[in-house]
């Protein structure tokens, strides 16, 4: 059976990083303590893999994977588990798109595709996830390594294995953790005077001639600081109503251990984080973006007998989120539109100001609009029974599996409506009078407090077989799976089932087969059509164990391949096969006065022949050793075709009164690169270190995308990208009026010197819809990380370098632009370089101008920027005082550390976060201090 070797009194100590491992072996009862050295055999090919249901060897796999494990996720001090991944795994781009407390999870994108989450061989979300709590994460990416879960196989699978044992008999420890956050990037807004001098210069250039709003007097008075804050304002919004700093504070106990017929391990954590808003002590309530989570695990595994095991894993988390009664992005949206001479935070009387005009006082909604508060509630249970049936066949066994996981989520909405107030400075108005703008403390209308529901009941039955004859190894792994979910009280369940097999040979460890056999089923298609037959196969061979091969260099090679159909089941298609009806308010005319009848309308054509979507994939890897097992390096080159993806077909008319369905036509092609490579030499004198980086190239193509017929070459998405995006090609500014009468213009638009000039691709004279064309870099993207780590004499030392290379990202004209939105929309320093006469070469922007321009906001190669960067994504130090300062006490571990994420960034963007130019907030750094106790 080629699991885990386990020889009597040892037991396998790994430090491992994303998908490379150095081992050694060490005395069982000190092998969580002792100091780790490299072994003499390859132990990197014997590093551990979790896969579905069994844990096997890497020198046994045909599949391919990458792995890191407890110790790797212990120093990114972050919320969201999925942080903890970027630029650790070969193969997984994350980016995370926003900072605000409790939602900063990053996206994860495996080869085009998101991956399927897997904890402890469950299909569950893991955004309350405890880092803690982990022993390994498992990125599975071929075809024969994710074939076991049918119609969810083809995105791949991030597999996390919990942790379930201590190491040793008995072990408690307790780590508190407290952090300072910080904004990566925040808007520098201008002040009064030079917001009113930009916008001056925008008014003469929307209509020339026209008396400037702010006059040199009150220009004056903003620069010399003289102005009235009343009647004059210079408000600086984002200092006023946010910090630009918080906190977060993280308190773990675990405890574990284990015996000849038992093992468990428990943990509680409570992690919290402070918003950045500015709140009032006459509230109540909390009205900060504040976000708090409990989480409680236990996992335990009880032998009755030699043949008879029960394992219990139960887990539990509360969080729970708060935001003004206006909500944390939409009054980070108010303030990044309000311009510093709107109006005061408060009048004279300390009510709080606004105008006709702006009646949203940004302070007002931070403080005086309510709250909301989110409380998120989970509980999952898994229960196990293994049965080994030895005395009857040798070598089998059975095991059942039930788990249950319940989800709830309740929005309270206690958000109100807030009055400002604006000087009457009417004929006749009494001194000190106001004019009362909204009404106060009445709840908004349209909100209401909501709760969601979502239940997931899975069981699997399997048989297993293992056996060993002369130098032949096979095991044999049959299942039947069926994961029930109920997503909404008024749909019915999704249902995902599939019964499959597994089958791994070896033969002298040298040549090595994997086959997988699985019909999975969806019960969303028509009936007849539910289900999907995925065969898959893998082939490796270690050519370092062949008696002919004898090199000092290598000390380990093994090649593998695989090759293999697996599907994706879409369950947010509710029953497309079926026509659905709803009642349309809007109604039909009918009768001789033609009054409007509400009535039933179709509101999904049905398409009898959807169905799943499906890739076919091809993985070719190579594994070697060298430098007597001090360097290990990996290789994948993979190649998969995505079929009969689910678009909407070409362009309606209109004529069809309906959208067309969604059909099955699509085809992509993925392909790329990746490659592993680790140093990691043996410890002298008590200093270890290694040293490890990753890099993947991938590349995409759609083949067939149900185009429509397009006049020309440029307009089609076949043959593109499948993130392309279309758009004008810019060809910098107008200069001269000269300029603008021998070039095409955009149509129904007369453009002025500082105009973003297009190219006119069909020569037709016109700028419009048939000039855009691919504007993304065809390249393919490039993705990478660096780890690296140093051990001495009680020191600990790691760090993570991330990048991504060949990224662009097209920046929103309207969020770019100032004066977008409104007449007295914002103005930042940026905008400093932006074309006037004097600066018509190197601009970073058009010409200002008050309103959206219809010519400067369209969406072109202007606005794409180079998004790829180089960050210090995580570093931690520590210190282990045990060893020097309690050497006759009870301690196992007295650590103090600190660490930091996002430490340190470089990029093409200036000021602006590469990975969250989207959003409101940015991300943060944070600088973590901690301690930890170990008994």
């Amino acid at each position: 059976m080629n699991y885990l070797y386990k020889a009597a009194g040892v037991c396998m100590a790994v430090m491992a990083t994303a998908g490379i491992s150095t081992a050694a072996t060490l005395p069982q009862d000190t092998a969580a303590t002792k100091k780790i050295t490299p072994a003499k055999d390859s132990a990197w090919f014997a590093q551990p893999v979790y896969l579905w249901n069994k844990t096997l060897s890497r020198a046994n796999m045909t599949g391919a994977a990458s792995s890191i494990y407890h110790q790797d996720v212990q120093s990114t001090p972050v919320a969201d588990i999925s942080n903890v991944l970027t630029g650790r795994l070969a193969g997984l781009l994350n980016t995370q798109y926003g900072g605000a407390p409790g939602k900063d999870a990053a996206t994860m994108i495996f080869r085009g595709k998101m991956p399927l989450i897997v904890i402890d061989g469950v299909v569950r979300d893991f955004t309350a996830f405890n880092p803690n709590d982990i022993e390994s994460v498992t990125l599975l990416k071929d075809a024969v390594a994710n074939a076991m879960y049918g119609q969810r196989s083809s995105n791949g699978v991030l597999m996390i294995t919990t942790r379930s044992r201590g190491r040793k008999d008995f072990e408690v420890s307790a780590t508190a953790q407290y952090g300072v956050l910080e904004q990566l990037y925040r808007p520098t807004f201008l002040g009064a005077y030079d917001y009113a001098s930009l916008y001056n210069e925008a008014q003469l250039n929307t209509a020339p001639g026209t008396t400037p709003r702010f006059t040199q007097s009150m220009l004056d008075a903003w620069k010399n600081h003289t102005n009235d804050p009343y009647t004059q304002p210079d408000v600086d919004w984002q200092d006023a109503v946010t910090k630009s700093t918080g906190n977060q504070q993280r308190y773990n106990i675990n405890m574990g251990g284990k015996a000849k017929s038992y093992h468990y391990f428990a943990s509680l954590e409570h992690f919290g984080q402070s918003g950045m808003f500015t709140t009032s002590p006459l509230n109540s309530y909390n009205t900060n973006n504040d976000y708090k989570r409990y989480n409680i695990r236990t996992n335990a595994a009880v032998a009755f007998n030699k043949d008879i095991e029960l394992t219990l894993n139960v887990f539990g988390s509360l969080a729970t989120g708060y935001e003004p009664g206006e909500q944390t992005n939409e009054t980070l949206s108010k303030i990044a539109n309000t311009a510093p001479i709107a109006f005061p935070i408060y009048n004279k009387n300390g009510s709080f100001a606004g105008t006709n005009i702006y009646r949203d006082n940004p302070m007002a909604m931070a403080v005086n609009s309510g709250y909301l508060m989110n409380t998120q509630r989970r509980i999952s249970a898994d229960m196990g029974l293994q049965y080994k049936l030895d005395d009857f066949v040798k070598g089998m066994w059975v095991k059942a599996q039930l788990s249950m996981n319940n989800f709830y989520s309740e929005v309270i909405d206690r958000s109100k409506t807030y009055a400002v107030f604006e000087p009457d400075t009417s004929t006749g108005a009494l001194p000190n009078s106001y004019i009362q703008y909204n009404t106060e403390g009445i709840v908004k209308a349209g909100r209401a407090s909501v709760a969601t529901q979502t239940r997931q009941n899975y069981y699997n039955i399997m048989v297993g077989y293992s056996h060993n004859w002369n130098e032949h190894t096979l095991d044999v792994l049959g299942t039947y799976n069926q994961d029930n979910n109920i997503a909404s009280f008024y749909q019915l369940n999704t249902v995902y089932s599939n019964f499959g097999v597994n089958a791994n040979y070896n033969w002298k460890n040298t040549y090595l087969a994997e086959l997988a056999l699985i019909y999975g089923s969806l019960n969303r298609y028509q009936p007849g059509s539910r289900g999907a037959f995925l065969p898959a196969l893998g082939l490796g061979w270690v050519i370092s164990n062949e008696s002919f091969f004898s090199s000092h260099l290598i000390d380990r090679l093994k090649i593998r391949a695989s090759i293999g159909k697996n599907a994706y089941g879409d369950p947010d298609n509710y029953y497309p096969y079926l026509s659905n009806y709803k009642i349309d308010t809007t109604g039909y005319n009918v009768g001789e006065s033609a009054s409007a009848v509400s009535g039933a309308t179709k509101s999904q054509v049905a398409n009898p022949g959807y169905t799943w979507e499906k890739s076919l994939k091809l993985e070719v890897g190579i594994e070697a050793a060298l430098l007597h097992n001090q360097l290990s390096v990996t290789l994948d080159y993979y190649r998969n075709k995505f079929y009969d993806l689910l678009q909407t077909r070409g362009k309606n008319s209109g004529i069809f009164g309906q959208p067309y369905p969604l059909e099955n036509i699509g085809t992509n092609r993925y392909s790329g690169i990746e490659a592993v490579v680790n140093y990691s030499p043996e410890a002298r004198q008590g200093f270890k270190y290694y040293v490890e980086g990753n890099i993947s190239a991938a590349y995409s193509k759609v083949i067939n995308t149900g185009d429509q017929l397009y006049p020309y070459p440029w307009l089609y998405r076949t043959g593109q990208p499948d993130y392309q995006l279309f758009a004008l090609v810019a060809d910098g500014f107008y200069q001269t009026s000269t300029d603008i009468s021998k070039t095409a213009n955009y149509q129904g638009y007369t453009p002025a010197p500082g105009d973003i000039k297009y190219k006119d691709l069909n020569n037709d004279g016109v700028i419009n819809e048939l000039d855009k064309k691919g504007i993304v870099t065809t390249k393919p993207t490039i993705f990478y990380g660096v780890t690296g780590g140093i051990n001495y004499k009680g020191f600990d030392f790691k760090l993570l370098i991330q990048g991504v290379a060949n990224r662009q990202i097209i920046m929103s004209p309207s969020s770019m632009m100032p004066f977008y939105t409104t007449a007295y929309a914002n103005a930042q320093e940026m905008h400093f370089n932006r074309w006037t006469p004097a600066n018509n070469v190197n601009a970073e922007f058009p010409r200002l101008t008050l309103g959206s321009n219809v010519n400067n906001s369209q969406l072109s190669t202007f606005w794409l920027k180079n998004g790829s960067y180089l960050r210090l994504k995580n570093i931690e130090l520590g210190y282990d005082f045990k060893n020097i300062a309690f050497q006759q006490s009870k301690l196992s571990q007295l650590r103090v550390f600190v660490n930091a994420y996002n430490l340190f960034t470089s990029s093409h963007l200036g000021d602006l976060d590469p990975e969250s130019t989207y959003t409101p907030l940015s991300n943060q750094r944070i600088i973590n201090g901690g301690i930890t106790i170990g008994l």
